[in-house]
């Protein structure tokens, strides 16, 4: 699929052969312009908008870029390079994605290189390597080489040639360019570049009986010889035609044969020079078919039914629909009927997850209805992988199949080449995980969703218990249509939520470390009735902070103006911005005493805690630290699924969206870290936490909910007691028309980084001032975060607040100009500048 002529883009065949032919390419790079190259002749067949080619970018560097658009335009600033390779046959971008790249570039202040980088899967983005040989005309003589150089040419006698990643390890050296650079200038080394594809498919051994050769009599009197003779080579036979029978196939593959009939490689070996086996290699997908038998949706309630018909009706008015349901009122199920409704159209469904924790349960649930219609994508995923299912949707969106594949994922899953989208679920949209920080482009998925969607002319559902404050003004205001489940399935009830209060409880001596006495009985009578508990503390690591019990001193990062966080397991102390580990101090630094001790506690505390109080207990935690591998999601969710673990201990990852059956009973550990952050948004993500993880409980049976706390005063903390959405939206909403803030304005945040502290508040004061020649009194600051210091870059902010009225693009085109500006005089060339537009 190609723009029209208007767009810039052509298709091959309509261009003028006898004309010079260029194409704008989009480099893997934070560059605001396009790069024009020529197309060699010879090439012109296979070049197309949305294919990869190799070019040449500055004196050395090759990268692989994506062709943009085709045209005869000669560019008048430079001198055009050539294209030196085109490395697809059809395109791996289609019309759609570049459309998603454009008004992302342009919405998030961006550039499309920047978008490029993150859309694209790692394994399609390639880049030249530095790899150095000897000079054959070098004469050998070795008398003027330094110490390290020598290293290096004699390591060149062993190895034709060598990265510069290889030449760092050979050194023991963290920078080898000076050492390779005067290696050259003494005509010692040649460099050159190489770019090497990084996808590789993966192929299985095959082994399969030579029936031609070997039918059964004959066979039969050969594994009679061989029992005899060579008893492994007449078990891997026996074990090949059991296997072949029980699988119904022909051919074996080679791993399994081998473990399945205890034998060796060897003895296979013997067999496939004999001829009696036979191997072939075979390409095999890395994406695990299901071998499950399929169940049609089940049968929806009333209120569901009546969901799904407001649902409908909100897509023929071609409006997003937000689902408002409360927790476990069965919107997966809802989902369900939507999905299988788009996929026998033949249309595509994209179903977005804000944490990967939540594919975990939901893709067994899903296979069970669509099979190997059904992909994941994340960044768990390995590269080779993630090419795979990227693939795997180019080829759907040729197919004129009656049944098409649907996504599951989360957010960089708005990227994946879809051109027969149908249907968009953003579950849980209410959730910060959706919005990418760092690096650009800086987007909000659930945004980009509805943009794509719209491109596409798609259908769009947006479903969560606690809509975010935007999402929940533009379905009160018309421009979302807003559809309720406020019954839960079968019936059931809310969870009763009660509040501890901890400063009375500490009075009252009802407290045990950091369990109040209320929340310690019924633990034991969850344990007791065999029952599962869910305990929610929003910090990881064993205690936030080590402290100098006599002069106050606090071991922080040396990168970052943080404290660093101490993990009991590892034995060290942790930045969590950073990742700058040491080991915990003995004594303090300050004033030499030994009196170092903890402050706070984490998810790691609270189970060794728990642990001692109830030693009978299965308790396990759910965190950044337990969950890095690919695996570590789904083997604690399956364990408490099976009811392995009793109690689960977890950040955040456990309030959302999680679906237990036997989870009666919820603890919140210290509700007043959340509540009291200094943010406007810190009341809305309280009530949503506190209210996802409340949802946890009793969903299929009546469930308690106890949240401890020493500021019981919060209105928030009122609302989230009776389960009052509508109110806390209410009053939260005249609290942002009071002081102006979203949904009731536009927010553009600027972010300034410098490695000097005054320059950084210079600088920050003077765009400030130029900003508001511009802006006026819409913009404020500089302000310092929270956390001033953050891997050696200090970071001063300014917001700039928009009237709904204003037009932000041409706001964004006055302020992209005003700050390029800045940046290029030569004093700020060490000023970054971070432009994020929406920010949370």
């Amino acid at each position: 699929m190609f723009f029209g002529a208007k767009d810039g883009w052509i298709k091959p065949e309509t261009m003028n052969v006898e004309k010079r032919w260029f194409v704008n390419v989009i480099l893997p790079l934070p560059l605001p312009d396009l790069f024009t190259y020529e197309v060699p002749e010879e090439m012109r067949e296979g070049v197309s908008p949305g294919v990869r080619v190799v070019v040449q970018f500055g004196k050395q560097k090759v990268y692989s870029a994506l062709v943009y658009e085709c045209h005869h335009q000669a560019p008048q600033q430079y001198s055009v390079k050539e294209v030196l390779a085109v490395l697809d046959e059809l395109p791996v971008v289609t019309h759609q994605q570049f459309k998603l790249w454009k008004w992302m570039s342009e919405y998030y202040q961006c550039a499309m290189g920047e978008v490029m980088l993150a859309a694209l899967p790692s394994a399609l983005r390639l880049e030249s390597e530095s790899k150095i040989t000897r000079n054959p005309s070098f004469n050998h003589d070795t008398s003027t080489l330094t110490d390290h150089e020598y290293v290096v040419y004699e390591a060149l006698e062993f190895k034709e040639e060598l990265t510069l990643k290889e030449v760092s390890k050979i050194l023991s050296l963290k920078y080898v360019l000076p050492v390779v650079r005067s290696l050259v200038n003494k005509n010692v080394l040649l460099v050159h570049e190489e770019v090497e594809e990084r996808y590789k498919p993966r192929f299985v051994d095959l082994i399969s009986l030579n029936e031609v050769d070997f039918p059964e009599d004959v066979l039969g009197d050969l594994m009679n010889k061989l029992e005899k003779k060579a008893p492994k080579q007449s078990d891997l036979i026996l074990t090949f035609l059991h296997l072949s029978k029980e699988l119904d196939a022909k051919s074996i593959s080679k791993v399994l044969l081998i473990k399945k009939s205890g034998s060796n490689t060897t003895a296979l070996n013997a067999l496939l020079k004999k001829g009696v086996l036979l191997s072939e290699k075979k390409q095999e997908d890395r994406i695990q078919a299901y071998t499950g038998k399929l169940i049609p949706p089940l049968v929806l309630n009333p209120f569901q039914e009546q969901a799904l018909l407001d649902t409908e009706m909100a897509f023929e008015n071609g409006k997003v629909g937000l689902l408002h349901g409360v927790t476990s009122s069965g919107k997966t199920e809802l989902y369900i009927h939507l999905i299988k409704k788009k996929l026998d159209e033949g249309k595509q469904v994209l179903y977005l997850l804000p944490e990967i924790a939540l594919t975990t349960q939901l893709i067994t649930r899903l296979q069970k209805h669509f099979g190997d219609r059904l992909l994941v994508y994340h960044s768990r995923f390995n590269e080779q992988e993630r090419v795979e299912v990227w693939n795997k949707l180019l080829a759907d969106n040729l197919t004129s199949e009656s049944s098409s594949y649907m996504v599951i994922g989360a957010r960089s899953s708005v990227f994946l080449p879809m051109e027969k989208l149908g249907l968009t679920i953003v579950d849980e949209e209410h959730d910060q995980s959706y919005k990418q920080v760092d690096p650009a482009p800086r987007y909000n998925a659930r945004d980009a969703a509805i943009v794509m969607a719209a491109h596409q002319d798609a259908s769009i559902l947006l479903g969560t218990a606690t809509p975010s404050m935007e999402s929940y003004f533009n379905a009160l205001s018309g421009k979302f249509d807003l559809i309720t489940l406020d019954r839960r399935h079968a019936e059931l009830e809310m969870p009763l939520v009660s509040i501890v209060n901890m400063k009375d409880a500490r009075n009252r001596k009802q407290v045990s470390g950091n369990f109040s006495h209320a929340l310690l009985d019924e633990l034991k009578l969850i344990l007791k009735e065999k029952q599962q508990a869910i305990l929610f503390q929003n910090r990881r690591g064993f205690a936030p902070y080590l402290e100098c019990n006599v002069c106050s001193w606090t071991p922080l990062c040396t990168n970052c103006d943080v404290s660093l966080t101490y993990h009991k397991f590892k034995n060290e102390i942790r930045c969590h911005y950073c990742g700058y580990v040491q080991a915990p101090p003995q004594k303090c630094l300050q004033c030499g005493d030994q009196d170092i001790r903890m402050k706070g506690f984490g998810t790691e505390r609270i189970v060794e805690d728990l642990q001692l109080i109830l030693p009978d207990a299965n308790i396990a935690r759910l965190d950044y630290d337990t969950t890095r591998s690919k695996s570590g999601y789904h083997q604690i969710i399956t364990s408490f699924e099976e009811g392995k673990i009793d109690i689960l201990v977890g950040t955040q990852m456990i309030t959302k969206g999680l679906d237990f059956d036997r989870v009666q009973l919820v603890g919140v550990l210290n509700a007043d870290s959340i509540l009291h952050y200094p943010e406007f948004r810190a009341h809305e993500r309280g009530f949503q936490l506190l209210s996802q993880v409340s949802g946890r409980a009793g969903r299929r049976m009546h469930g308690k909910v106890l949240i401890q706390a020493y500021h019981v005063d919060s209105p928030v903390l009122a609302y989230v007691l009776k389960h009052d959405f509508k109110g806390f939206y209410m009053h939260e909403l005249a609290e942002r028309h009071r002081f102006f803030y979203p949904p009731y304005c536009r927010l553009i945040e600027i972010r300034l980084k410098h490695r000097d502290e005054k320059k950084a508040d210079q600088l920050s004061k003077e765009l400030t001032t130029e900003l508001k020649k511009m802006f006026s009194n819409r913009v404020l600051g500089p302000t310092i975060p929270y956390v001033n210091r953050v891997r050696n870059f200090y970071l001063r902010q300014l917001i700039i607040k928009l009237e709904k009225t204003i037009s932000v693009n041409e706001v964004k085109k006055s302020l992209q100009s005003a700050l390029e500006e800045f940046k290029k005089r030569p004093e700020n060339r060490q000023l970054i500048i971070q432009v994020d537009v929406d920010p949370l």
